[in-house]
Order: structure tokens, then sequence, then C-alpha cells
């Protein structure tokens, strides 16, 4: 029972990034895209091989396995982390990181070429064009950091 809550948030996550991923591919043509905020934050569709800005490009079979390898180590991890009220901020970040994860692994095993589909892209006003990412990389980067403050700042992340 104690762990219904966070598979039922992880569908919901996985959910919500495979819609909205699959809009953009019914919407919107690779390169494409719809300006939302003038000079700031635009739709663009891209698929992304690789990693984070594209690195390791074409390495499918090296994300396939090494997305499996930290998941499988999270639920352990998980299952293994004593069951109290100062560790739900570690759990919180975990389940984060693993539904982007699943959600950019689904994408790698199901779409053409293994791509993950990003359409996320923000420009600081013509002085910095941040790569465009997805809503499970926001799910990633955002569990990393709640992991990273949680570490430094909870003293009850014992495993038994």
């Amino acid at each position: 029972m104690f762990y219904i809550l966070p598979i039922i948030s992880c569908i919901i996550l996985i959910a919500i990034d495979q819609i909205i991923k699959y809009f953009i591919v019914l919407n919107f043509y690779d390169g494409g895209n719809l300006e939302i905020i003038d000079n700031f934050f635009y739709l663009t569709y891209t698929g992304n091989a690789g990693a984070a800005w594209g690195i390791f490009s074409g390495a499918r079979i090296f994300f396939l396995v090494a997305t499996l390898i930290v998941i499988s180590f999270i639920i352990v991890y998980y299952i293994k982390m004593p069951k109290t009220k100062n560790t739900k901020w570690m759990r919180i970040a975990l389940v984060l990181i693993t539904s982007g994860a699943i959600g950019n692994f689904i994408d790698r095993l199901f779409r053409d070429g293994g791509k993950v589909v990003d359409m996320f892209h923000l420009t600081f006003w013509g002085y910095y064009s941040f790569p465009v990412f997805n809503f499970a990389d926001i799910l990633i980067v955002s569990g990393a950091v709640l992991l990273a403050i949680v570490i430094f700042f909870c003293k009850d992340l014992k495993i038994r």
C-alpha cells in the first residue's frame, strides 16, 4: 500500500510527458516552432538522439541500458529507504527523476531513430538561446536539484 502513491504519481507524470510529446509530434514538423512569449519562449519541435545538448548523439543502446540500470538502483534505494517523515522529500525527488527517465526512455525505445522529442525553447532576448528540452527533462532536473538539497540538509537518509 505504501508504494501505490509513488507509482500513481509516476504514471501521471509519464502520461503528461507523453501527451505533450504526442501533441508536438502531431502539430509540428521537425524544426518547426511557435513563439509563445516574444523573444523568450517558443515551442520548437526537435528530435534529440543524444543526451543534454545533444552530447553522445546516436548512443541509443547506451542510453537505454544506462536508464534501466539507474532506474533499478533508484527502485532498490527507494524500497530500502526508511519509511519516515524525514525521507518524504527524498522520495519525491526519486519519483521525479524516475518519471522523467522513463518518459525519455519511452521515446528512445519507440520513436524513429531513438530520438527524444524536445519542445521547450528559451531564448534570452537575443543574448542566449538555451537548448531545447522537454517535460521529462524538467522532471529529471527538478528531481536532481531537490535530491541535492535533501542530501545537503537532511541527516536521516541512512539505508537499513
